[in-house]
């Protein structure tokens, strides 16, 4: 046996997308020589961030962490899979390559990963000896993820428009990455799915948006093959980036979600240039989704560009019923709680009117939230809102009304209750509460194990075909 520290000379990390978050969930190894055989690691102590890391497996591989093919017998890359889970209490343990900007709040890439390895063995592929390899480097720049990589497109689209709270001329700039579905053909013309993110995910860097909610579940054969075009299956997936927040109506921060976004301009010239530089796009059928902030912004973009998209899916949204105190200077009043929390100060009037609540009325939108969301609270949103919109003669506004929230990957653990989105993202969002019901001023019944509620969307073709999920109706749906 020879130890040789230097057999193993740099790491990639190999990140995931899971319901919670991103993950690393393997290392690629690069090695000073090749090696073949097995790799041994049941004594091998593995650490990503200070966190001991269970080794699941070790192979060969090639450098982007794939199993090599049964005829290739030595390589100079070896992958370690490790076991990767959600731990509320302690969420170190699930090596997040993320952290929070102290500044703006923002999720952004670590600064710092550390990634270390001992008593990792190895077999030498020309002399057959053992090796023991070992490492300690500091990998975060040093990334390898194929869920975002499927948004092959990256780009960005900038012009000067009017602040509505100041009412001056800015520039603004919104950043953006697309998937485009495999071998399109120019006969297919399918739909585009627009996704707005949620306040964390501000800024200019794309892949925090693409992996800080699940939002790259869109591109997995399960919900692509939802979306149809004759016998052609799929959809485009566009997902923006505000550099600060969907609900800055101008003051550079979070407003209370009661007025026009500064993005509202932007975003809709976005989505515009977009489609209209790619002829696959169908621009009859633009499903505009988001959530929390993005719920917020898909709701504000169908008050300001009614008729424009052919459905929405706002998500946790945060668009307020109620209205807030401005002063002077059309800035929003503020004012301290008991626990001395700064707060927007209520006012006594409605955020969404008649007319706005008629607007929405005439759409097709399908909300999702939790009934424990204790960021956006339902009495003060959605609640109020869904019930006005049916009331309102809404024909094809549904709700989808859980009680908690529940994942897949993480089948014990009971989330925070404003990640309803992961019902999206897993395609469960199937049940919706029944809006004859809520007109008639009836309680809602939030329901995880009816996936939303006990009553089925049917098409208003036929009234008939009962749509499975979300995404089934959402196909259905054109200008």
């Amino acid at each position: 046996m020879v130890a040789n520290e230097r057999i193993i000379q740099d790491v990639s990390l190999y990140i995931n997308g899971f319901e919670w978050g991103p993950a690393v969930s393997r290392l690629v190894l690069a090695l000073g020589q090749p090696v073949s055989g097995e790799v041994k690691f049941t004594s091998a102590v593995v650490k990503t961030n200070d966190v001991e890391r269970e080794v699941l497996a070790a192979y060969l591989s090639n450098s982007e962490g794939h199993h090599l093919g049964e005829s290739e017998v030595s390589s100079l890359f070896v992958t370690l899979e490790l076991d990767t889970h959600y731990h509320a209490k302690s969420p170190g343990n699930k090596a997040h390559p993320f952290e929070l900007d102290p500044v703006t709040g923002f999720s952004r890439w670590a600064q710092t990963y550390v990634v270390s390895i001992t008593d990792l063995k190895f077999t030498a592929a020309e002399y057959q000896e053992e090796l023991v390899g070992e490492i300690r480097v500091d990998a975060i720049d040093q990334r390898i993820s194929p869920d975002s990589d499927a948004f092959s497109i990256r780009s960005a689209y900038s012009g000067d428009y009017v602040n509505p709270t100041t009412g001056k001329v800015e520039a603004q700039r919104l950043t953006y990455a697309a998937y485009e579905p495999e071998d399109l053909s120019p006969v297919d013309i399918l739909p585009l799915i627009v996704w707005l993110h949620g306040s964390a995910e501000g800024g200019t860097d794309i892949e925090v948006p693409l992996l800080g909610n699940e939002v790259t579940a869109l591109t997995r054969p399960e919900i692509q093959s939802q979306f149809t075009n004759g016998l052609r299956q799929g959809a485009h997936v566009l997902v923006v980036q505000t550099p600060t927040f969907w609900m800055d109506e101008g003051e550079d921060r979070t407003g209370p979600g009661a007025g026009k976004s500064r993005y509202t301009e932007i975003l809709m010239d976005t989505i515009r240039q977009y489609v209209d530089g790619h002829d696959n796009v169908d621009s009859h059928r633009i499903y505009l989704g988001g959530c929390s902030n993005g719920g917020y912004m898909t709701l504000n973009m169908l008050l300001e560009y009614p008729q424009t998209f052919a459905a929405a899916f706002p998500v946790a949204e945060a668009y307020s019923f109620y209205g807030f105190e401005r002063d002077r200077r059309g800035y929003y009043e503020t004012t301290t709680d008991r626990f001395g929390n700064l707060r927007y100060k209520p006012s006594q009037t409605l955020c969404l009117t008649d007319d706005k609540i008629q607007r929405l009325a005439s759409e097709a939108i399908w909300f999702v939230h939790a009934a424990n969301d204790h960021t956006v609270v339902p009495f003060l949103t959605v609640e109020p809102t869904y019930r006005r919109i049916v009331k309102a003669g809404a024909s094809n506004v549904w709700f989808s009304y859980f009680e908690t929230v529940r994942g897949l990957d993480e089948l014990d653990e009971k989330y925070d209750g404003h990640l309803s989105w992961i019902y999206l993202f897993n395609n469960q969002v199937r049940g919706v509460q029944h809006p004859q019901r809520i007109r008639q001023d009836s309680r809602y019944e939030p329901s995880n194990a009816l996936f939303g509620g006990s009553y089925k969307v049917t098409d208003d073709t036929d009234g008939v075909e009962e749509f499975e999920t979300i995404f089934h109706w959402m196909n259905e749906q054109r200008l």
